[in-house]
């Protein structure tokens, strides 16, 4: 055997063993499970959400009812009276006002951190029980603009975490 031949068939074994290794890896990509869920509506459906939602209600209520109560008196006190007084309901206004603003804030921040922590091995375990080797949030303002519903498990995913959520 020649060295001619030697060199043409080694080059026809490593064409051989990269088509078969491309070959492998096309194929065991081919199999990836993919999901999409949209993730405003996930959290948005979530029963752990909804339910500190209804518990900072009752907490924003007593504020909301103390603003509505300063802006009657302030109304009340009409203008010209007592001015001291209606500047001094004026502040107590602005001041619990604000408070309100923070309290929904903070109720805010404090749910959406909850839910997310309790969301995130739920989904994980979501997609591990079901074979899936990448599940994309979207809801058209992130990475996925656009998605036709094939991989679209967001209602699946919904039912998973309501009924694994432990109260």
């Amino acid at each position: 055997m020649t060295t001619s031949r030697i060199k043409q068939y080694s080059g026809f074994a490593v064409v051989i063993i990269i088509s078969i290794l491309a070959n492998y890896f096309i194929s065991a990509n081919h199999d990836k499970k993919i999901a999409v869920v949209d993730a405003v509506k996930l959290f948005n459906g979530f029963t752990m959400k909804k339910e500190l939602e209804k518990e900072a209600e009752v907490k924003l209520k007593y504020f909301s009812l103390q603003v509505d109560s300063l802006d009657g008196q302030i109304k009340l006190a009409g203008y010209g009276k007592d001015s001291a007084v209606r500047r001094s309901l004026i502040q107590k206004y602005l001041i619990t006002k604000r408070e309100l603003e923070n309290q929904y804030n903070q109720s805010n921040q404090l749910i959406n951190e909850m839910v997310w922590k309790r969301l995130n091995p739920l989904i994980d375990e979501y997609g591990k029980k079901n074979g899936f080797h990448l599940i994309i949030g979207a809801n058209g303002m992130g990475s996925v603009l656009y998605n036709d519903n094939y991989f679209d498990k967001t209602e699946e995913v919904i039912q998973y975490v309501n009924k694994n959520y432990e109260n």
